[in-house]
């Protein structure tokens, strides 16, 4: 691939042609001008070549910015090609930034004092839109915004570079479009287009270049990789108070939270919520994630990575050899592959090792428990567990109410009752969350039936209560609507 330089007609005091121009258009294979009469023509002879006009690379005059571009890039093919402008801006508007896109190389500009003056008249910039010009050592203190022109100076060297390019990076997109404009040791400046992503890799870079980062003007990425960017600018310096403060256990209440309302949506059946409460979630992982990257201990590619081996390992069935054919199969494979992890891990715990104790108590107790039965500590039959049920019973009437002997009856009763839903095939918290929902809708009832009344539910007698529960278990066995009078 041959090279392009765009040149400008600058001349000194004395109006010969600035020599790093004239220097520049002689060791050219191909001076191309607009017109083959005028100054720009003028010039290339005066600098010793012969001009090729627009009409002889079979362009109009007023040819536009795409086809100048097209005929340029294919002159330029193993050829050095000079464009001689007259004047700033140089070329039509789309030629610079067009080849840049185009050719996927760099282009030079002469004669320039600075690189920013380079960026501003070269790349069609509009100076009266927001801009922000940024040192590169401030940089990652900065908070560029998306829709706006960044330019990014004193980047001296590749490792200086690499670091603008990380910064970027917490803003960016990884294909977002980057122009470098570099000094060249004969008074020009070197154009190159590049990307977040690689100016992150960059393995060299002059003293004095500067970077051009132009505004998204579409909608931000989207995406799993986006949600990642923007909690590394929410915890980076200047980024948001609250979210920099937090730890992984003061966001560990809010982890729950999320959760049971994740859980709260499946059961309402409202996808919508679900679909809103799950993002709550997934949020939550992905500040852990950026935390433990801070501290140096793990970073989200780790937890991705380590499920995705976990998934593949718990289910040889499906990524090895070994056959499951029901559900029940697939349990107790799992639960050998679990057992093997923890041996591997060096953990002698026992039987009941590895179940959180910071589970709802009910989910707690039936893991403990199936964990046990699994072990071989079991009733023979329901009819055992029930007998068990009847003696807990018994203990808790004989314990002094309000004692430190009847909490612990009620909790011998209810692990018990646990062990029942276990022998029954039934979740126990999922049953006690359905029997609260149920309650809810019942009290609700009879609160609305009260009110219909004009009678507030806190007079009202045990007897009443009673009479409208009932009516409220009624409407709801049988699907009716309110009653008349409670209409009424």
């Amino acid at each position: 691939m041959g090279s392009i330089a765009i040149v400008g007609l600058e001349r000194d005091a004395s109006g010969a042609l600035d020599e790093r121009a004239a220097a520049r258009i002689a060791r050219a294979d191909a001076v191309v001008v607009a017109s083959a009469e005028g100054a720009a023509a003028a010039a290339a002879r005066e600098a010793g070549a012969v001009p090729l006009s627009y009409a002889d690379l079979g362009l109009a005059p007023d040819a536009p910015a795409g086809a100048i571009v097209e005929a340029l890039a294919k002159l330029a093919d193993g050829r050095d090609v000079v464009l001689l402008a007259a004047g700033f801006p140089f070329v039509r508007d789309g030629v610079v930034s067009g080849l840049l896109a185009r050719r996927g190389a760099s282009v030079d500009v002469y004669p320039l004092a600075s690189p920013l003056q380079v960026l501003l008249l070269a790349l069609e910039l509009d100076v009266t839109a927001d801009a922000a010009i940024v040192d590169a050592d401030s940089l990652p203190r900065a908070e560029p915004r998306r829709d706006t022109h960044l330019v990014v100076t004193g980047i001296d060297n590749a490792a200086i570079a690499r670091a603008v390019g990380k910064a970027l990076a917490r803003t960016y997109a990884p294909e977002h479009s980057v122009v470098l404009a570099s000094p060249l040791s004969d008074g020009g400046f070197d154009l190159a287009s590049t990307t977040v992503a690689s100016l992150e890799r960059t393995e060299r870079c002059e003293r004095g270049t500067v970077a051009f980062v132009a505004p998204s003007r579409i909608e931000p990425p989207d995406g799993f990789d986006e949600l990642v960017r923007i909690v590394d600018v929410l915890r980076s310096p200047g980024g948001c108070p609250w979210d920099r403060e937090q730890t992984h256990e003061t966001l560990a209440k809010h982890m729950l939270e999320e959760a049971y309302e994740a859980v709260h949506a499946i059961e309402e059946g409202d996808l919508a919520a679900l679909k809103d409460e799950l993002g709550d979630v997934l949020l939550q992982v992905v500040l852990h994630a950026r935390i433990g990257s801070e501290e140096g201990t793990f970073g989200i590619d780790e937890v991705i990575s380590g499920i995705i081996a976990k998934i593949r390992r718990r289910h040889p069935h499906i990524f090895g050899s070994v056959e499951a054919r029901t559900p029940d199969e697939v349990m107790r494979n799992w639960d050998a592959i679990k057992r093997g992890e923890r041996e591997e891990r060096g953990d002698e715990g026992g039987v009941l090792s590895g179940v959180t104790p910071s589970l709802p108590a009910l989910m707690y107790a039936q893991k403990l428990s199936k964990r046990a039965a699994a072990a071989g500590f079991e009733w023979p039959d329901i009819e055992g567990v029930w007998a068990k049920v009847h003696e807990e019973i018994d203990e808790l009437k004989a314990a002094p109410a309000g004692s430190a002997e009847a909490a612990d009856e009620v909790g011998d009763l209810l692990f018990t009752v646990v062990n029942v839903a276990r022998h029954l095939g039934v979740d126990a918290e999922d049953a006690l969350r359905r029997t609260c929902a149920k309650f809810v809708r019942r009290f609700e009832k009879m609160e609305r039936a009260a009110q219909a009344r004009g009678v507030d539910v806190r007079s009202l007698s045990i007897e009443e209560y009673d009479v409208l529960w009932e009516q409220a278990k009624s409407q709801e066995r049988s699907g009716a609507g309110p009653s008349e009078e409670e209409a009424r």
